[in-house]
């Protein structure tokens, strides 16, 4: 077999070349740059991507064939990449101040998120009770969130105030019907709460929500 020049061959060497470069090239190399670990992962990952460059190589044999399959491939990995990046972005009241940050899936009669298969993004307005009722499913909302004011202040792009970096994921029961729901927590203090404080939240959902 003739050994080619393809898309994975050429990008496991220069993925390499510009990690061992960078670290060499720093002064104090643990202090600063990539770091010596991604360099042993970097170099792991262009070893494998060679591996599997010479079995597809091996198999298609033909020039032509080996080119659009390694193509095919990187595509779908960019693709896949790229769409655990999409976001949706909550908007609340610029009065707000601290407190929960709720959306409750699933809820019959509610109306739905705007999204669908193709949606990157979204901006949805929270009510200033904080609690968004939406008849879409858990597993079908967008898997990154951004929390923004009505007048378009991010919370995690202040330098102080407000943050919503603290969320977890939980569900309650409405009379044998199980409704997911994901929380944020914003406060000042980073991301500070506890499983009695999630509990509590719960049973005010329940009180409120399951009607």
């Amino acid at each position: 077999m003739k050994y080619r020049i393809t898309p994975f061959n050429v990008i496991a060497v220069g993925i390499n070349i510009y990690l061992i470069g960078d670290y060499a090239l720093q002064s104090a190399p643990d202090a600063g740059g990539l770091g010596l670990l991604l360099v042993f992962y970097g170099v792991g990952a262009g070893f494998v991507l060679l591996v599997l460059d010479v079995v597809i190589q091996l198999i298609a044999r033909e020039y032509k064939r080996i080119i659009p399959i390694e193509m095919l491939i990187i595509a779908g990995v960019v693709f896949w990449a790229a769409s655990t990046l999409r976001a949706k972005t909550l908007l609340i009241p610029d009065d707000f101040g601290e407190g929960n940050l709720t959306i409750i899936y699933g809820k019959e009669g509610a109306d739905q998120l705007p999204l669908g298969f193709f949606t990157w993004s979204y901006e949805v307005k929270i009510p200033k009770s904080g609690v968004l009722l939406t008849s879409t499913k858990f597993e079908d909302d967008l898997p990154e969130t951004k929390v923004k004011t009505y007048s378009k202040i991010d919370l995690d792009e202040q330098n102080e105030g407000l943050t919503s970096g603290c969320m977890y994921e939980s569900e309650m029961n409405c009379g044998g019907k199980i409704y997911k729901y994901r929380n944020w927590v914003i406060q000042k203090k980073g991301c500070e709460y506890s499983s009695q404080k999630a509990d509590s939240a719960r049973v005010i959902l329940q009180n409120k929500y399951c009607k």
